[in-house]
């Protein structure tokens, strides 16, 4: 054989294995596909916001002092249970005393003008009527010549001098009791200021703060000193928690709410949304708004200023479907047959989540609030005769009229008939699911089949947690097998 048939012979050999290989690689790839997979289940999805707060008491009390001076005693400490009205401390009230004594000796002085006043128009009374008198006396004998015009003139003038003696008599009497009612005055504030030396409680509570000490002197001007914090009744307690911006949406009053504080990591403390307030807190960019959190607090192991790490339940959904969130995540290749078949199973997705809009079904309802069967069988029959009077009226109205109060007389219709044939805590219940229904977004996720087939199903997501999502869709039942990653590993 020659060299240039052996050399022909060696590369078409070479080729072929090259071709083998090749071809085996790929084959390699294809088999070693991994597919990642979890279930569909049903169970419980609890929606939280994370966020901390500083414990604080419902009602505090900054107890001020409105005189000035030292503080002569002091009554209560620290963590001191006072009731109202309760003695404190007291400032030293010996100038306040003097004051008083003062203003009450002044009080007599001008108690005792008005008396003289009082004797000086009762005088210039009987002046005028001798006065009087004698002009009334003077005046026929002048006429009849046996008493001179100057003598008559006289008796005229001293009869005015007295009326304006009694003039002048009563406007002193009504300056002198205005100035007894000063004087009244000038001793009630004075004794109000010696009342205020003795510092009271004004409500009934715990003092979580003591400012000043025996001996301390303390000065008030426009605003008052502040000597004790008062806190009413521990018992109950309430966090000041900050949500971001992004979370606040889903915070409702009396939502559900669970925390921990440091002092006791194991225990768990409950309490309740109970207002959320509108005015935002900025800084460095971040928007937040504070959220009120009430709870109880019995035996008193939260103490004001204590740190809570906080959850709010924003949504709970109980023996539900459920997906976990790995399969929501999961997204084909671009490219790929997958998601050539995304792309058909689009059209068909609109139909299928226009016809999740409307709510919760009476299966899911019957799951989740538990209603025996004559609920069921009365809510279907209320809801049958509720939505044949709506149709009729619904077909009666034209084509351009506005149908957005009829579906809400629709929507009050219905929460009617549930109101009716369920307990407090079922409506309750129902009008959260309601609530949860209402929020759904659309998705799809991909089934595994038993053959190994893998499809795209257009679902409804509803709440989601750190694990799981709740799940709308007539097409998936529990067990259903669901990707959440595909993957090739080269040999």
């Amino acid at each position: 054989m020659s060299g240039k048939l052996k050399a022909a012979l060696v590369f078409i050999a070479v080729i072929a294995v090259a071709f083998f290989w090749l071809g085996n690689d790929k084959n390699s790839i294809a088999s070693t596909r991994q597919i990642e997979t979890a279930e569909i289940d049903t169970g419980d999805i609890k929606r939280t916001v994370a966020t901390s707060g500083s414990v604080r008491p419902l009602i505090t009390v900054e107890v001020g002092s409105q005189v000035s001076g030292q503080i002569k005693e002091i009554f209560v400490d620290f963590n001191s249970e006072v009731l109202q009205d309760q003695l404190l401390a007291v400032i030293d009230p010996q100038s306040f005393e003097s004051r008083v004594l003062q203003n009450r000796a002044d009080l007599r002085v001008a108690s005792s003008n008005v008396i003289v006043q009082q004797a000086n128009i009762d005088r210039a009374k009987a002046n005028l009527r001798r006065a009087k008198l004698e002009y009334e006396r003077a005046e026929p004998l002048s006429k009849q010549g046996t008493l001179s015009i100057s003598e008559l003139d006289a008796a005229l003038a001293t009869y005015d001098s007295a009326k304006a003696d009694l003039t002048m008599a009563e406007a002193q009497l009504v300056n002198a009791l205005a100035a007894r009612d000063q004087r009244e005055a000038s001793l009630e504030s004075a004794e109000i200021d010696l009342e205020r030396t003795k510092i009271r409680s004004p409500i009934d509570g715990v003092v979580i703060e003591r400012a000043v000490d025996q001996g301390q002197t303390v000065a008030a001007s426009l605003s008052s000193p502040i000597l004790f914090n008062i806190a009413r009744d521990l018992t109950r307690i309430q966090i000041e928690a900050n949500v971001d911006e992004a979370d606040i949406g889903n915070v409702r009053q009396d939502n559900e709410v669970t925390f921990t504080v440091d002092a006791f990591p194991d225990m768990e403390f409950n309490g309740e949304v109970n207002q959320v307030r509108l005015a935002p807190n900025e800084a460095n960019n971040v928007v937040t708004y504070t959220v009120i959190i009430t709870a109880d607090n019995p035996a008193r192991k939260l103490l004001p200023g204590m740190t809570a790490i906080v959850e709010i339940v924003t949504g709970k959904s109980e023996n539900v479907l459920r997906v976990s969130n790995d399969a929501i995540r999961f997204k084909p290749a671009t490219g790929s047959e997958l998601a050539k078949k995304s792309a058909a199973a689009q059209g068909e997705g609109g139909a299928a989540r226009g016809r999740s809009r409307g709510g919760p079904d009476m299966a899911q309802l019957q799951a989740s609030l538990k209603l025996d069967d004559s609920q069921v069988r009365a809510i279907e029959t209320e809801m049958q005769e509720v939505f044949a009077g709506m149709r009729a009226q619904f077909q009666s109205m034209a084509q351009d009229a506005d149908r957005s109060a009829l579906r809400e007389q629709m929507s009050q219709r219905v929460s009617a008939v549930f109101r009716k044939n369920l307990s407090e805590d079922q409506f309750k219940q129902y009008q959260q699911i309601r609530r949860q229904t209402a929020e759904t977004r659309s998705g799809t996720i991909w089934v595994q089949s038993a053959e190994g087939e893998i499809n795209p199903v257009p679902v409804r997501f509803g709440i989601s947690d750190d694990k799981y999502t709740q799940l709308f869709s007539d097409k998936i039942k529990p067990g259903d097998v669901m990707v959440t990653r595909i993957r090739s590993v080269k040999k």
